[in-house]
């Protein structure tokens, strides 16, 4: 019996790695795989200070309720998987699996840009102590990126050895080539205008006041070009597209996950600015729509786009703003983009990622 442990209900790409993965292994191997969900990120967390004084008792409390959630399932599991690193340290059970994400509670915990109440959070729930007490715990690491592994061994002292890296994967069918014209009618866009896409959360690494920036200087040479965000706009960033006289060039839209798909084939391409990612799933959703990408060459953003698109230095303004003019007008430099891109994106899926993740479960077992 193997069972999955995830968290966080959310459009977040770690919650669709966890559903995505439990849906493949659910399919190869059927009744042996379980799938557990801890309520930690349910609870309503209060300003800092209020929590301060109850900080210990109210987290031997979170952990213990989730602990004692899945104990219906510990005495047949012969395989626990914690699907987030996060969490990982709450659990004594084995054989033991971590998956590992990112590394941003040590990465970005001291960024300038990261607010306040994120280090709050990282204060009161521990979850830098949680993962590396997790990961020590592991029997075996799955790092979703070769950058993530680089950081995890930087940050905490853990036997390589231990570490398999497994990509991401990403369903062909839902994020695929598809008519541009009738994908633009359906979503109530503009038919004749060139539109730049940007997908995700406007949190500090995602680097979007960069894209607004080469935005703006784009406009000089193609003043009917559309900037159109899919995600939650932030008073900072509406407040940036005021200051740069933006005004109707930047268009917001909320998708789920099954409506995003077509924003990437309405687009003319993706601009994906982040400093800081895990994975990175904007650019592989792209490539995989036959869709151009500009994106940031820092952390994992290279081993998803490879050659396929266009990598630059994540602060570059002037890079941004000149590659998107020539992806916009040069039909020969996007024709090339889109084949490669797609191509590319043939190398993932979730059928690999599971098969991959079943390797690592049979060294464990052979192990024990």
């Amino acid at each position: 019996m193997i069972l999955l442990i995830a968290h966080d209900p959310s459009k977040s790409g770690i919650w669709r790695y966890s559903l995505n993965l439990f849906k493949v292994l659910k399919q190869t191997i059927g009744p042996e795989v379980n799938f557990s969900i801890t309520p930690i990120m349910s609870i309503k967390i209060p300003k800092a200070e209020l929590l301060k004084p109850v900080y210990g008792t109210l987290n031997y409390l979170t952990s213990r309720l989730f602990v004692s959630s899945i104990q219906n399932f510990s005495d047949n599991s012969t395989i626990y998987h914690v699907l987030n690193a996060t969490i990982s340290g709450y659990f004594d059970s084995h054989p033991l699996i971590v998956t590992v994400h990112d590394l941003m509670p040590f990465t970005l915990f001291n960024e300038r840009a990261r607010s306040w109440a994120y280090l709050g959070w990282l204060f009161l729930f521990g979850t830098q102590r949680s993962i590396k007490i997790g990961v020590h715990k592991a029997d075996k690491i799955i790092c979703v990126s070769k950058n993530t592994k680089r950081d995890l061994l930087r940050f905490i002292d853990v036997d390589s050895k231990k570490i398999r890296v497994i990509y991401y994967g990403i369903n062909h069918e839902l994020f695929r080539p598809r008519d541009k014209l009738e994908v633009r009618r359906r979503l109530g866009l503009p038919l004749d205008k060139p539109i730049v896409l940007n997908v995700g959360s406007e949190e500090p690494r995602k680097n979007v006041p960069t894209l607004l920036r080469a935005f703006k200087k784009l406009l000089n040479d193609i003043p009917n070009a559309l900037l159109l965000r899919v995600g939650e706009g932030t008073v900072s960033i509406k407040r940036l597209i005021k200051t740069l006289e933006l005004g109707k060039g930047v268009i917001y839209r909320k998708a789920s996950p099954n409506e995003v798909a077509l924003y990437y084939n309405a687009a003319d391409l993706l601009v994906h600015p982040a400093y800081y990612e895990g994975f990175g799933n904007p650019p592989l959703e792209a490539i995989a729509s036959s869709l151009p990408v500009i994106a940031g060459n820092r952390t994992s953003i290279p081993e998803v786009v490879g050659d396929a698109g266009i990598l630059l230095d994540p602060f570059d303004v002037d890079g941004f703003a000149y590659w998107m003019r020539e992806v916009l007008t040069n039909e020969d430099l996007k024709a090339k983009l889109s084949e490669a891109g797609y191509k590319r994106s043939l190398n993932f899926s979730w059928e690999k990622c599971a098969k991959e993740t079943l390797e690592v479960y049979r060294e464990v077992l052979n192990e024990v």
